[in-house]
């Protein structure tokens, strides 16, 4: 969450790296800057697409084109482009199928979390009401803790309001997955 407020007050700052970086650098590499600069807003896509398709479900609305529609062929070819290169790129660098799965699936866990209560931090901060302000976080590993690191055990330690989020898209799901089985 941290990271996602010094991000953004990078992208918004008065030398943000897409106005002040493309002048005073190469242009590629201020491009490259402003990209990771504005990561955070990333969060506004992946909460949309998190709830969009899924309320649509439990409202018998359709947001996709049917097979038949023409237009169908189209979102087909952007939705496996998009995937497909996501994971070709994983593949040429050496990672497995697995490990670009994994991916997709924390870029949805930071989307829902950390950016998104990064973002409304930064822009609490921006118009000047008070931040929840910076928290210590304790980094010691104890040897309890990283036996259960190598045996894929995750411990959550203490209640966070960042798991709201995810977990109220995980009921959405459950409940519109459920209710297509019964729409079915």
């Amino acid at each position: 969450m941290r990271w996602s407020v010094g991000l953004l007050e990078v992208a918004f700052y008065r030398y943000s790296p897409i106005t002040f970086g493309v002048k005073s650098i190469n242009p590629l590499i201020g491009l490259c800057y402003a990209h990771y600069a504005f990561w955070p807003i990333w969060c506004i896509p992946i909460t949309i697409y998190a709830f969009v398709p899924q309320l649509a479900l439990l409202n018998c609305a359709s947001i996709f084109p049917k097979a038949s529609d023409p237009w169908f062929l189209l979102y087909i070819f952007l939705f496996l482009g998009a995937y497909g290169q996501k994971c070709l790129e994983f593949m040429l660098a050496g990672e497995t199928i697995q490990r670009w799965w994994n991916n997709q699936r924390m870029w949805t866990i930071r989307g829902l979390s950390s950016l998104i209560f990064g973002l409304v931090e930064y822009l609490l901060k921006f118009i000047g009401i008070s931040t929840f302000g910076f928290n210590v976080t304790s980094k010691v590993i104890e040897e309890e803790q990283r036996k259960r690191y190598n045996q894929g055990i995750f411990e959550f330690g203490v209640p966070s309001p960042l798991f709201l989020p995810m977990t109220t898209v995980a009921v959405i799901n459950l409940v519109s997955f459920l209710w297509g089985i019964v729409q079915l």
